[in-house]
């Protein structure tokens, strides 16, 4: 059962208020220069959007309470919270060694805006929303990037040769991913 005239639903609060944790990770990050501790409370800040996450998710469909307001919220505030993180962890004036690699960066928010804008452009041309489901490989993505997120903050435990191999995984998998939902929309067309 989709609730679709409702906004208001405890599924889309909980993302709601995952957008409202990105502040304090922000300011954690911006810390960690000054106090190495701040790293492992960002930690734990990313930790609880982390399960906030999957519990909107899964009270969504437990409670019939899947919105299409909840559908864009969702993957707003998990676009925010990667974009932000990778922007702040790749800046040598925020983030002590390791960083997180520009071209990374740079691959990831290359593929959100490419995404967004293919959204925008299909939906402008012929005047007809495609839909997105998360796939697999959409999945996988979003997760090798918060793993990548999770490495650099405790990048002061983990090898420099654990961290070039995770940021190449996480650089081969997104760029699958782009061409993926590029052919998905191209296919709807």
């Amino acid at each position: 059962m989709h609730n679709e005239n409702r906004h208001f639903t405890l599924p889309n609060l909980i993302s709601f208020a995952r957008i409202c944790f990105i502040p304090p990770f922000v300011i954690c990050i911006m810390q960690v220069q000054h106090h190495d501790f701040y790293r492992y409370i960002a930690l734990g800040v990313l930790l609880v959007i982390g399960v906030s996450d999957i519990l909107d998710g899964y009270l969504a469909r437990k409670m019939g309470e899947t919105t299409n307001f909840g559908k864009y919220l969702d993957p707003i505030a998990d676009k925010l919270l990667l974009i932000i993180a990778c922007i702040l962890l790749s800046s040598d004036k925020l983030w002590p060694e390791p960083r997180f690699p520009v071209w990374v960066l740079a691959i990831i928010v290359s593929r959100e805006l490419f995404f967004s804008l293919g959204v925008i452009a299909t939906f402008t041309i012929v005047k007809r929303r495609i839909t997105w489901q998360p796939n697999k490989l959409g999945k996988l993505t979003t997760f090798l990037q918060i793993t990548a997120i999770i490495a650099v903050l405790l990048g002061n435990h983990i090898s420099l040769d654990t961290l070039l191999i995770l940021w190449c995984l996480v650089a081969t998998v997104t760029l699958i991913s782009a061409v993926n939902y590029t052919y998905i929309g191209v296919k709807q067309l």
